[in-house]
């Protein structure tokens, strides 16, 4: 069966899709950490001081969609299509296997489902403030 055209909306029509939506203050650094003083730990090399900003004001969006009818994960920067990183691919996974040890009964078989990921930012990418941080802060929770 053919996965294009008018097959492929009825399946996504008929399928279940599973939805949360999380929203994460950005986070300005004042003095920021430089290096790291153990790779493996993740440790900084010295102290940082940040400043988080309200939600109203500053934010990332984070709705991810999980379904049998996703044939791959996706994600979607400020309405753009966006590779999928291989930390994106990390925290996914990790994810995955986290839920699996939390999951159990009917809803075990949704682990196995592509996600579809959208996130959206209310001020500038790239801009100095910590919009991915936002953007995996969702995803993680």
């Amino acid at each position: 069966r053919s996965r294009t055209g008018r097959t492929f909306l009825v399946d996504i029509i008929m399928a279940e899709v599973k939805s949360v939506t999380c929203r994460a203050p950005v986070n300005i650094a004042v003095v920021k950490y430089w290096g790291k003083r153990d790779e493996k730990l993740i440790l900084p090399l010295n102290s940082s001081l940040g400043l988080t900003m309200n939600m109203d004001d500053l934010c990332a969006t984070t709705t991810i969609q999980a379904s049998s009818a996703f044939t791959e994960d996706r994600l979607w920067l400020n309405d753009s299509p966006e590779p999928i990183s291989k930390r994106f691919r990390a925290c996914v996974d990790k994810a995955r296997s986290v839920a699996r040890e939390c999951l159990r009964g009917d809803d075990a078989h949704t682990l196995d489902w592509n996600v579809h990921v959208c996130s959206r930012n209310n001020f500038p990418t790239a801009a100095g403030l910590a919009s991915s941080a936002a953007g995996y802060a969702c995803l993680a929770y």
